[in-house]
């Protein structure tokens, strides 16, 4: 990878990770001292899982405690350990592959060893697990008040791809704008860049993808221990930019809890459309009263290929590696962690001589590095008239170069971002009301820069204050929700000259937004849910102030300092059906935005070169609306019918048009056969035609995948194994997807075959 040319960084760019590092020498200090004046009373949790047919015991399964976020795994003979656990009544959920998620409510006294065996129930239905995003702690996915997806064990790996976009493209709502296997970015409801919210452990990951279709996104799916999806608007906890939703790869790259013994994963994937090739490790070590985390992984991709042929400048190259650690202490923890991450990739440009629309010709190498700390603590076990306190503050450094030759930059891009997040529960509970909630403040801020001959980019400054408060009640089969938030943001431009905007000045936005839901528990295993919610999003810097091309999208874009923000007002109506033989959850939604910001097209080329297309910035009245769900279905002892569907559609309100880039409806349908020590299945894809388009836009034929897999799990050296074999359009069909940048030329990726190796310790 080339070297990159480093931006310039700012006084307090420079400043806070300095500022990290003496907190983290203050914490370690300190720690003996605070240590025992924090220590409640405490005792200690242990016990066995078996199972309940056979009653040989589990090994491998996840144990957490809920409250705490204290995590376990089982060993080889079933049983389980977690030390110095303070005083108090928890939750206990137990997960493994193969068995159906289990609940038990515990309460541990001091200085006593309770002790807890259990039995799982042997069950081929995957669909569960804990979220944590958009709802304020952690709870069961069937007690969100949003629709929400999980991946996670299994589900994470038979799905893993390349990319967050297409690990999740065959959940339901969730597409993928394909611009090669790297610039691929996940459409959530027909909406996607900066109306979606892409987190890493909760925090805004700080780089540029949702500026533009070529900008990849940073985050590499391989060490996520599970990837959570919020659907509708979910601005509450996170502010702007949600209206679509918000999608969360959780890492705990600061470990919340202390293990027993090293933890961690070897992964290890190839895949043949590509002939790309990842590997990945990472480990928590105890050491006495602190957590140490360590990471590191690297992927290779040559050209995709197509069933017509590969198509060029779509290979990448990428590396990751971090470190963490926490002091963890009964009453709570605070660590630390760095990230860095860099990639180099190809974004195609013409595929058999023929140049794709909107296209460099001849592809654009884009090289990008992003590094990350973060300064992570809390509070959990009851602070004043606090159930707990928790703390979080990032800072990123992030730059990007865009090549138009081997050796002539185009365009460069530089970022600085960080904020900070303080998150106050509290939980009460009556003789016949149950009431929690939390109180919150967040800071945000970031400094772009850009620099070369082809950018319209402009630099500017961003600056995000905000408070909100949410409040749950539970009156038995009765919850409800309620929150509000208020945001102020700051946009200041650094160059304010300018021959087409006009008058380009400071930009000041502030505004509330709320939220509504209540779950409603018919009969056991079945819930109705309605959530409404007012959210906002302030117009992006590009949207405000570009004036001039971008390289790889090849096209000239104007912007509008006089946008508005845009307003989102979403509702839900939901259903989930939760029993031991069937899983359900099926939606209808309806999200209204008023001044959706929009490029359109103006029919000129650009005043230099008269070759780039101009696009100018204009908000407009949008409608999104369409339906969702899935379902398992065990028909027959591990049998199981696997189904999901996905509808959307966008109009423009003032003229009836379609918005573009909207995808057409797609089901799946699947049969899974999964036994204790392996799994096989398959599922067939259909994606109708989308011939309703937006003016210029053309329709795109509709299409039908096969897709194949199987898997292998077994113990040894007290390890769980695993070996996952997946094979994608086993017919090496020529399809193409409507939201592909690449459609009108080169067809979807080919047959591929995909291996991971996993090993859990």
């Amino acid at each position: 990878m080339r070297a990159l040319q480093t931006l310039g960084a700012s006084p307090r760019g420079r400043l806070l990770p300095v500022i990290l590092l003496m907190v983290l020498a203050g914490t370690v200090g300190l720690a003996p001292r605070a240590a025992g004046a924090l220590a409640p009373p405490q005792g200690i949790l242990v016990g066995t899982l078996t199972d309940a047919e056979s009653g040989a015991p589990v090994p491998s399964a996840q144990l957490r405690l809920r409250e705490l976020g204290r995590e376990e795994l089982s060993h080889g003979d079933g049983s389980f350990h977690f030390e110095r656990v303070p005083e108090g009544t928890y939750t206990l959920v137990v997960e493994r592959i193969g068995y159906a998620r289990l609940q038990q409510t515990v309460e541990i006294l001091d200085g006593q060893t309770v002790r807890v065996d259990l039995e799982l129930t042997p069950s081929a239905i995957r669909i569960g697990g804990v979220v944590v995003t958009g709802v304020g702690r952690e709870r069961g996915t069937d007690e969100t008040f949003q629709p929400t997806t999980v991946l996670s064990g299994s589900e994470l790996r038979r799905r893993l791809g390349g990319s967050v976009a297409a690990t999740l493209s065959h959940e339901p709502g969730i597409a993928q704008r394909f611009n090669g296997p790297v610039a691929a970015q996940p459409v959530l409801r027909g909406l996607s860049g900066d109306r979606l919210l892409l987190l890493e452990d909760g925090h805004r990951t700080g780089d540029i993808a949702t500026t533009a279709a070529d900008h990849a996104i940073t985050v590499d799916p391989l060490g996520a221990r599970r990837i959570e999806v919020v659907r509708g608007p979910a601005g509450l906890l996170y502010g702007s930019n949600a209206l679509g939703g918000v999608i969360n790869v959780i890492r705990e790259e600061v470990p919340r809890s202390l293990p027993d013994r090293v933890t961690g994963t070897v992964s290890t994937q190839v895949e043949s459309v590509n002939r790309g090739a990842t590997g990945g490790v990472f480990a928590v070590v105890p050491v006495g009263a602190f957590a140490l985390r360590a990471e590191a992984s690297g992927r290779t991709l040559g050209d995709s290929r197509t069933p017509l042929g590969p198509l060029p400048s779509t290979s990448a190259t990428s590396y990751t590696a971090g470190v963490g650690g926490s002091w963890v202490f009964p009453a709570g923890f605070v660590g630390v962690s760095v990230r860095d991450h860099g990639l180099d990739y190809g974004v195609p440009g013409e595929f058999q001589g023929e140049q794709i629309p909107g296209a460099h010709q001849g592809g654009v190498d884009i090289e990008l590095r992003r590094s990350a700390a973060r300064l992570e603590g809390g509070l959990l076990r009851g602070v004043g008239p606090f159930r707990s306190v928790e703390f979080d503050a990032s800072y990123v450094y992030f730059e990007q170069t865009e090549f138009e030759t081997p050796t002539v930059v185009g365009s460069q891009f530089g970022q600085l971002s960080g904020g900070g997040n303080l998150l106050a529960r509290h939980e009460h509970e009556g003789a016949r009301l149950a009431v929690e909630g939390a109180l919150g403040a967040s800071v945000f801020w970031k400094d772009f820069s850009s620099s070369g001959s082809f950018t319209g980019s402009r630099p500017a400054t961003e600056f995000v204050v905000a408070l909100y408060a949410y409040e749950e009640f539970r009156r038995g089969p009765v919850r409800l929700q309620a929150g509000a938030r208020y945001d102020w943001t700051r946009t200041t431009p650094l160059e304010r000259n300018s021959n087409v905007l006009g008058a380009i000045d400071q930009r000041l936005f502030g505004a509330f937004s709320g939220s509504a839901a209540a779950l409603f528990e018919v009969r056991e295993g079945l819930t109705v849910g309605a959530s409404l919610a007012r959210a906002f999003r302030t117009p992006s810097i590009e949207e405000l102030f570009s004036d001039g091309p971008h390289l790889a999208d090849f096209s000239y874009n104007i912007g509008n300092p006089e946008l508005p923000a845009e307003f989102g007002l979403g509702a839900d109506l939901f259903v989930r059906v939760t029993r031991d033989d069937l899983s359900l959850e099926a939606s209808i939604f309806r999200n209204a935005i008023d001044n959706y910001v929009n490029y359109a097209p103006t029919g000129e080329l650009d005043p230099r070169f008269r070759r780039f297309p101009v696009f100018q910035a204009r908000s407009d009245d949008a409608l999104l609306e369409g339906a969702e769900g899935r379902f398992q279905w065990e028909a027959r002892r591990r049998w199981v019918v696997d189904g999901s569907v996905s509808w959307v559609r966008g109009t423009r309100r003032d003229t009836g048009n379609p918005l573009p880039s909207i995808p057409p409806l797609a089901a799946r349908l699947g049969l899974l056969h999964d036994a204790a020590d392996y799994f096989l299945g398959g599922d067939v894809q259909t994606v109708a035609s989308q011939d309703r388009t937006a003016p210029l836009e053309a329709a795109t034929p509709g299409h039908t995948l096969l897709n194949l897999e199987a898997g292998l799990r077994w113990m040894a050296w007290d390890r769980l194994h695993s070996l996952t074999l997946g094979a994608d359009n086993v017919t090496n069909r020529v399809w193409r997807d409507h939201l592909s940048r690449t459609r009108a030329v080169a067809p979807q990726p080919g047959r591929n075959l995909r291996l991971l190796y996993r090993v859990t310790f």
